[in-house]
């Protein structure tokens, strides 16, 4: 806005009438006294339009016109018998008018770009920070919905191991009861299992109940307009533990270059720098030169004379000057200054700052990951074998040689292997998108 055309102007219209009632001395003031009746009428009219370029200089261009006249009544009366006097005279050519056209430059302070273009330079740098913002809160609510999303995945999953574990339990059950039946097992063990069954139907309503608040927080968050909230959402991505991340040292380079609040750090780094060197420039001694080209015009009984003497330059002139200025001790400006580097230090540490915690956060998002992935297959080996410790079990008790108290706790170690393979999973995808976002790069990953 600083460098926008300035466009003024003005005008005005005033009319003022006096009168004065004095003795006149000239060496007769015994003999007459005097009465002057004076209306004075003044019109202007100003327009400009003035620009500030990008070295600090500033043209003006400046058309001013006038209207001044004075109409006076002078009645003399002789004393004590003499004759009485009367005499008016005015303004014969009331119109004036002047046309400048005038260009400052500073030399010391207020010169160049750099300095010029400071508040605009820092604006800019300003808004990308803004950007980065931004584009800071928009990954922090990916990795939100992101882990809203499985929540969901693991309620749903949760339900379906739940309902297997109930399905296996009221299968195995109904094979006491024909056990039973046939004389082939005593009916004290019918209770043991009617008691698992109905611990498993408890299980499936807690994993409903957690499902149904999974969804809902991932639809409200989806759609926070009820009027275009879907009844269900179902999720189509299974959880994966993902292939291996890119190296640590590489996954931190991404951060530095990627992280939307290091590179904000950096955005108001270099607009405290451009306002420190504007700071520093305004401490200079003020030294300006004016150059100028003026028309000028002589006075008219109406406005045309006025034009005639512009367009044909019958009043030229110019001038040229310089000014100088400085206040003693400058103490402002240097108070100022002071203030600017002391922001500019600041920027500086918390730049240092950003770098370490986005280091740190990384090296831990990356431990985090890699763990999970470990995790995931220690859990999927701990799976396998407790559903071949159940199939050896319902096997022995197929044979005689087991319990329905065996096959009920390898049962419930098979549902809590199948839990923590999920949990695995989840805390892996979770961990997945907590590194792409210590790198940065969630939101490229997410499109």
């Amino acid at each position: 806005g600083a460098f926008d055309w300035q466009l003024s102007a003005s005008a005005s219209n005033g009319k003022l009438a006096f009168g004065e009632l004095n003795p006149r001395f000239s060496g007769l003031s015994n003999l007459y006294l005097t009465a002057m009746n004076t209306t004075e009428e003044t019109r202007t009219a100003s327009l400009g339009i003035s620009k500030l370029d990008a070295i600090g200089g500033t043209i003006n261009l400046n058309i001013n016109t006038g209207y001044n006249s004075f109409f006076n009544q002078v009645n003399s009366q002789t004393l004590p018998f003499g004759p009485a006097a009367a005499l008016a005279f005015g303004t014969t050519n009331p119109y004036s008018g002047n046309l400048s056209l005038t260009y400052t430059q500073p030399l010391l302070r207020g010169f160049g770009r750099e300095v010029t273009e400071a508040r605009l330079q820092a604006a800019i740098e300003q808004a990308k920070g803004a950007d980065e913002s931004f584009r800071g809160r928009m990954m922090e609510l990916l990795t939100h919905v992101d882990h809203l999303y499985w929540n969901q995945v693991y309620a749903r999953q949760n339900l379906a191991n739940k309902t297997i574990a109930l399905e296996l339990a009221k299968k195995h059950l109904q094979e006491d009861r024909d056990r039973i039946e046939a004389g082939m097992l005593a009916r004290v063990e019918l209770p043991q299992v009617q008691a698992a069954v109905a611990e498993w139907e408890k299980e499936v309503l807690a994993a409903e109940a957690m499902l149904m608040n999974a969804q809902a927080a991932l639809l409200q968050n989806l759609f926070p307009d009820e009027a275009d909230r879907p009844a269900a959402l179902n999720p189509v991505d299974p959880p994966e533990a993902g292939p291996m991340p890119v190296p640590l040292a590489e996954a931190k380079a991404l951060a530095l270059s990627h992280r939307p609040e290091l590179a904000q750090a950096k955005y108001s780094l270099s607009a405290n720098r451009t306002l420190e060197k504007a700071a520093s420039n305004a401490t200079l001694p003020q030294l300006d030169t004016q150059v100028a080209v003026i028309r000028d015009t002589s006075t008219y009984a109406d406005v045309n004379g006025i034009w005639n003497d512009w367009s044909q330059a019958r009043y030229p002139g110019y001038y040229v000057g310089l000014s100088f200025s400085y206040p003693i001790g400058n103490r402002a400006r240097l108070a100022r200054l002071s203030q600017a580097k002391a922001a500019t230090r600041s920027s500086e540490y918390v730049v240092k700052d950003t770098k370490t915690t986005v280091g740190l956060d990384v090296e831990q998002a990356y431990t985090d990951f890699t763990t999970a992935r470990k995790q995931v297959d220690a859990a999927d080996a701990a799976l396998a074998f407790r559903q071949e410790s159940l199939d050896a079990e319902m096997e022995k008790l197929a044979n005689g040689l087991s319990t329905s108290f065996f096959v009920l706790q390898r049962q419930s170690e098979l549902d809590q292997a199948r839990t923590s393979d999920l949990e695995a999973r989840i805390a892996a995808e979770k961990a997945r998108t907590n590194l792409e976002r210590a790198m940065g790069t969630l939101i490229d990953s997410a499109k």
